[in-house]
């Protein structure tokens, strides 16, 4: 069996830990997905990982705060609120929120995030931060997914026990969302400068995106340091304007991953898939999420009885796919 030599070249250079361009990657990202270079491909994804990481996988679990209309309106989240998806709006009380972190601790979870719209009040946040930090090991990796911040605020994240902060430049950022472009890579700069470690992905990835979109999010991914990053695809929900785009296939999310992979070789601690897929992860994701509260991509009030996955679900899909989950807690929120 023979692939394009020119493909072949591409995967050789980066299996042998050389990087990879972003030309280079736009021509990977364009493979005929039913090719023989397909599944080269991902067998060159899935290599690096195993090849850096062995044979081990890692859960992460995010417990959503709040659930209210957000001004910023992206055209893909269920919280906009021009759609005007959200019937009963509310949030989880401090003691709420530990107790779902309490609970994915407990059920094995290597890290947790926690997640708020990008107008949830930030000393608020904090003071949620900090009693969730009291009740966990302190050992457990703490991220945050919140809005923009400055460099005081990111001092204070440090400060409550945060390690991490997960932030993305969105595909069509700015277009697709009403956040300013240049105010999200101010807070990049800010992370990059600050203690806390970068964590972030290319997302949400639709029909629509060309490859050189995608693999600009990739390359700026790279250009900041993220030690974790994945690749995730955009869920349509219902009454959002990308709805009516449809979604891409999981063949389409895992040469994603596969090319995001090659583009970050040996610089990040952990790579991820979302949704939780075993395709992905035999394309080179070695890191999953659980899921709990509010969530931009479903209409359940509560994920974890919607589309969310439970840690041992996780798990689970990490077993199917040949790794073993990790037991304690992840060192890939380290700087």
């Amino acid at each position: 069996m023979r692939i394009d030599p020119r493909i072949g070249s591409i995967l050789d250079k980066a299996l042998s830990g050389g990087e990879i361009s972003a030309g280079e990657a736009v021509e990977l990202m364009k493979i005929d997905e039913n090719s023989h270079e397909m599944y080269a491909l991902m067998s060159a994804g899935n290599t690096l990982t195993r090849r850096q990481f062995g044979d081990t996988g890692e859960v992460y679990a995010q417990v959503g705060i709040n659930l209210w209309p957000c001004h910023r309106s992206c055209a893909f989240c269920f919280f906009g609120e021009d759609w005007n998806l959200i019937r009963s709006p509310g949030e989880l009380s401090p003691d709420e929120v530990v107790l779902r972190v309490k609970a994915f601790e407990e059920a094995g979870a290597n890290g947790i995030f926690l997640m708020t719209t990008a107008d949830y009040p930030f000393e608020r946040f904090i003071e949620i931060g900090r009693a969730v930090r009291e009740a966990v090991s302190p050992r457990m990796p703490l991220a945050a997914n919140i809005g923009d911040f400055t460099a005081e605020q990111a001092r204070q994240l440090v400060d409550a026990g945060f390690q991490g902060v997960y932030h993305v430049f969105r595909l069509r950022e700015g277009r697709d969302t009403r956040v300013d472009p240049e105010v999200r890579l101010r807070t990049f700069r800010t992370i990059r400068d600050s203690g806390l470690a970068l964590l972030s992905c290319v997302e949400p990835i639709g029909p629509e995106h060309s490859p050189e979109e995608v693999v600009e999010a990739m390359f700026r991914g790279r250009e900041f340091g993220a030690v974790n990053f994945a690749a995730m695809w955009r869920v349509p929900v219902p009454g959002t304007p990308l709805a009516a785009k449809g979604k891409i296939s999981e063949v389409s999310l895992a040469k994603a991953v596969a090319v995001t992979r090659l583009v970050f070789g040996d610089t990040i601690r952990s790579m991820g898939v979302h949704e939780p897929r075993v395709l992905g992860m035999r394309a080179g994701a070695n890191s999953i999420a659980a899921e709990a509260g509010p969530n931009p991509r479903d209409t359940a009030e509560d994920t974890a009885k919607g589309i969310g996955y439970s840690v041992e679900a996780c798990r689970n899909l990490l077993r199917e796919a040949g790794y073993t989950p990790l037991q304690g807690y992840t060192k890939a929120f380290q700087k």
